[in-house]
């Protein structure tokens, strides 16, 4: 288990209020709004924040940055979730991919959701940092499609 996964608090009934403040605390750092919790036994938790105006721009890792070229031919590969990512063996430059092919999980918990390629090509940029708390939608890897 990554260092980054322990910063998600357990969810076991009612979230204490320290809980609750890191919990608010991470969603803000991963450019969340919003998060529901269950323990499965039908206790919820349903948190909203939202950053203060005045809050400092906290770059998400693998997140667009404004200088992005608008003529690229690459395609990005996004985030399809949020959580701890773990890069996997074909996240890496140079690496030949094909429609389908798992370069990273997104990890919250025991929940694990596969990040997959959506065209043959060549990994040409890994944006994502492996063990690094990551938004919904953020680039993870960046594929040049096979003509």
């Amino acid at each position: 288990m990554s260092p980054a996964e322990n910063q998600v608090p357990v969810f076991e009934g009612i979230p204490s209020s320290d809980d609750l403040a890191r919990i608010a605390d991470l969603l803000v750092q991963a450019g969340l709004e919003t998060i529901e919790l269950s323990d499965g036994k039908g206790s919820r938790c349903f948190l909203r924040v939202k950053a203060p105006a005045s809050a400092p721009h906290v770059p998400i890792a693998g997140a667009p940055s404004a200088s992005v070229e608008t003529m690229q031919t690459d395609i990005a590969v996004n985030a399809p979730y949020f959580g701890v990512l773990a890069l996997t063996d074909l996240a890496e430059i140079g690496t030949l991919v094909r429609q389908g092919d798992v370069v990273a999980q997104m990890r919250i918990g025991t929940l694990q959701i596969p990040v997959t390629v959506p065209v043959e090509g060549t990994v040409v940029d890994v944006v994502g940092q492996d063990g690094v708390l990551t938004g919904y939608g953020a680039i993870i890897v960046r594929i040049e499609p096979t003509v």
